[in-house]
């Protein structure tokens, strides 16, 4: 995946240190049995991309959570108060060099029921990621973000895909406000 080694600056990659990744259907478990209990979910960490070559290199991790209402009401928050580049994906997606969050909307009988979407957030974290403001590193955050959303609404079955397109376009919404 060109995203992951773009933010990683790596092309081999560790294997888990258990022998195995957690993966998209694990969480998604995870975020439909926390959502039965608590209308929201910590959810969990899908994959880690941790490079074989540490010299120079940069770690890579991917997780998913469901927000509860209270949370998904206040749409200020999401935009990280002008912190963060915005982008017209899913409900809002978020990106800097180091990090990118995508809020989607799934309507699925495996949460609240075909007619009841219920807010998903993604994160992507690079670990010693560039302070910088590069605009190459923010769209491969967002790729790499994508394709791991895309992956999760399928597996929770969300209608429409959690409203995510297919293939990624990135399109600016709004610039960052506020300087690092």
């Amino acid at each position: 995946m060109r995203g992951i080694e773009k933010v990683t600056g790596a092309t081999r990659f560790q294997p888990p240190e258990d022998g195995r990744a957690p993966g998209v259907a694990w969480v998604a478990d995870v975020l439909v049995r926390g959502y039965a209990k608590a209308e929201a979910s910590l959810g969990g960490e899908v994959c880690q991309a941790v490079p074989v070559d540490g010299k120079g290199r940069h770690r890579l991790t991917l997780g998913f959570a469901i927000e509860s209402e209270t949370q998904r009401t206040g749409e200020h928050s999401e935009s990280g108060g002008g912190h963060y580049w915005e982008y017209d994906l899913g409900r809002n997606a978020l990106a800097l060099s180091r990090q990118a969050k995508l809020f989607f909307d799934c309507a699925s009988v495996r949460l609240a029921g075909l007619g009841r979407p219920v807010p998903v957030m993604a994160v992507v974290s690079v670990s010693g990621g560039s302070d910088g403001d590069e605009p190459e590193l923010r769209e491969a955050n967002l790729a790499v973000i994508h394709s791991a959303s895309l992956a999760m609404a399928r597996e929770l079955g969300c209608t429409g895909g959690g409203g995510l397109p297919g293939r990624l376009v990135v399109r600016q919404r709004t610039a960052r406000t506020v300087a690092p």
